[in-house]
């Protein structure tokens, strides 16, 4: 006996719909019978929500392919192999110095605190004990660089992606944004120039645009190249002004 609850009606042709359960095209149901319990696991871990699919299907769009756990698997097994410690210890090392030139201090995760560039060890130069709090965040540990006024207040957070994956950054800064959702502080991702499009259609993404988190309109694009020239052009001063940083990073534009 089956119950049905919460109905809802769409309108599919069931050719769309029966290739996604491993069916031909043209299959028809005869009598009463039940959906193979694997079809039916292979469409969730594939596609998610069946209402949701009718409702993409019923309005003529694409359905979202999810990545499989092995896709997402090599992915982490790319970015590990991609954060070698070249531009992206260097920039880390720009963020430590740039911080404590305008009077922050700084963190950075505690497994990179042990490295070092151009003869700078990290945990010289870097905070050595996290202090959670309403403002700071458990979420924070892991980002690349944040810079802080005492323990206990956020000035701003970057994170710096020499990686495949663009969007673990993203998602790290999510998590803060989340726990955090009414900061004013200024997120930034730092990368190539040649990954400035890709950054910008990650943060268009629904998950990352939405009305809660609204990360296109609160993280901006900070390139190689520029923090290089910023950083330089800064070695000569005594003092460092945040708001600099602040208008050097590039925004989502908006497409029309």
């Amino acid at each position: 006996m089956y119950f049905i609850v919460n109905e809802e009606k769409t309108d599919v042709p069931i050719e769309k719909l029966n290739p996604l359960f491993g069916y031909q095209p043209n299959y028809r149901p005869q009598g009463f019978s039940m959906i193979n319990e694997a079809a039916v696991l292979s469409f969730a871990q594939n596609y998610g929500d069946i209402l949701g699919v009718l409702k993409t299907l019923e309005r003529g769009e694409e359905l979202i392919h999810l990545p499989t756990r092995k896709e997402v698997m090599s992915a982490r097994i790319d970015e590990r192999i991609e954060r070698v410690p070249t531009e992206h210890d260097e920039m880390q090392w720009r963020l430590i110095r740039l911080g404590q030139l305008a009077k922050c201090d700084v963190w950075v995760p505690r497994s990179d605190q042990p490295k070092q560039f151009d003869g700078h060890l990290f945990r010289d130069f870097v905070l050595h004990e996290f202090h959670e709090t309403l403002d700071v965040p458990r979420s924070i540990e892991n980002i690349d660089v944040v810079w802080k006024f005492g323990p206990y207040s956020i000035k701003s957070a970057f994170e710096i992606e020499h990686s495949t994956s663009v969007y673990s950054g993203i998602l790290r800064l999510s998590d803060l944004r989340a726990e955090a959702p009414n900061s004013n502080y200024p997120l930034f991702i730092v990368a190539s120039e040649d990954r400035r499009k890709k950054v910008f259609d990650e943060l268009r993404r629904p998950t990352f645009s939405g009305p809660c988190l609204r990360l296109n309109e609160v993280i901006r694009f900070l390139g190689y190249e520029k923090l290089r020239e910023i950083d330089e052009l800064s070695k000569n001063v005594k003092d460092f002004d945040t708001n600099v940083l602040l208008a050097s990073g590039e925004s989502v534009p908006q497409i029309h």
